[in-house]
């Protein structure tokens, strides 16, 4: 389940899509319009995903990349919680992806751990504070 009111951490799904870009897409259609049935809606527990906040990613021609080079796109304030996600990351045995998702400001609870969102794999919700200027 989501929850969207958890400032300073961030929500991480990253994995391989075997999916067109455009069907890859569709999973998200109506995600900022409550009751829009968007498949997105469904997975994470919830009737609404910020646009501001919530954020898809794939590579140029979805091509797999290290999740080292993934991990750049990822929304993170500092380079502790990137190499938390990295740890996780292998800790799944995910050592390439095509795409990702993450949740700015976002606590996910996986109810049933393992299972794949859009053909991604939920890395975990992660302390992602930002830095003082």
């Amino acid at each position: 389940m989501i929850d969207d009111t958890a400032r300073g951490m961030i929500s991480v799904w990253m994995g391989t899509t075997t999916q067109s870009p455009q069907a890859f897409e569709r999973y998200l259609d109506g995600m900022e319009a409550s009751g829009s049935g968007c498949p997105a809606h469904r997975d994470f527990g919830c009737d609404f995903l910020d646009a501001d906040f919530f954020i898809a990613y794939a590579t140029a021609g979805h091509r797999p990349v290290p999740v080292e080079t993934l991990v750049l796109e990822v929304g993170t304030h500092t380079p502790q919680t990137e190499r938390a996600i990295l740890a996780r990351c292998h800790e799944l045995g995910v050592v390439e992806g095509n795409a990702l998702y993450f949740y700015d400001h976002c606590s996910f609870h996986e109810e049933q751990p393992g299972r794949f969102y859009n053909e991604l794999r939920f890395i975990g919700s992660f302390a992602n504070p930002r830095q003082a200027r």
